[in-house]
């Protein structure tokens, strides 16, 4: 059967067509276990997807008060989701607790129950109580076993074994 040259021009726009539907639709992405800015519904979630394929919320954004500084919500979900996962490759992420860096609240990780804050998690509202941040922010803080020494008002939550790190 001998093809006319129409014939190969109208295979060839198919072929070309059928691609460009494939590629341009949205793809299904399938995480690996860690942390990932959930874009799904009305506003983004830092969600952790542990081992056994359960998400879990981390952190739902919701305020729009570093939007003028750049950090739209959306943005926000990204760089700190993007953080939490290093810090958990790296072996960083055992405690969750607040400090100060830059002369700003800020919530932090650090590698003991009593221990500094170290790598930056998140930036805090001026004025913003830290301790009630945290306590806000993270869904899960009651089932944490949280330590609040109540005198300096830090708290850490012991985030290990909702990663599934052993404790030492």
């Amino acid at each position: 059967m001998k093809l006319t040259p129409w014939t190969n021009v109208v295979v060839a726009s198919v072929i070309a067509l059928g691609a460009t539907t494939i590629i341009s639709q949205p793809s299904q992405a399938r995480h690996e276990e860690g942390f990932y800015c959930d874009t799904a519904g009305n506003k983004p979630k830092t969600v952790f997807l542990n081992h056994r394929g359960d998400e879990e919320l981390w952190i739902s954004w919701t305020s729009d008060y570093f939007k003028q500084a750049g950090y739209d919500p959306l943005r926000r979900c990204r760089d700190v989701s993007n953080r939490l996962e290093r810090y958990r490759q790296n072996r960083q992420l055992k405690f969750i607790t607040t400090g100060r860096m830059n002369k700003q609240n800020v919530i932090c990780t650090a590698d003991r129950s009593d221990g500094e804050c170290e790598n930056l998690i998140l930036t805090l509202k001026a004025g913003e109580d830290p301790v009630r941040a945290l306590k806000d922010i993270f869904p899960w803080y009651s089932e944490t076993g949280s330590s609040d020494d109540g005198g300096d008002r830090t708290t850490h939550l012991d985030v290990r074994d909702r990663l599934g790190i052993p404790k030492e």
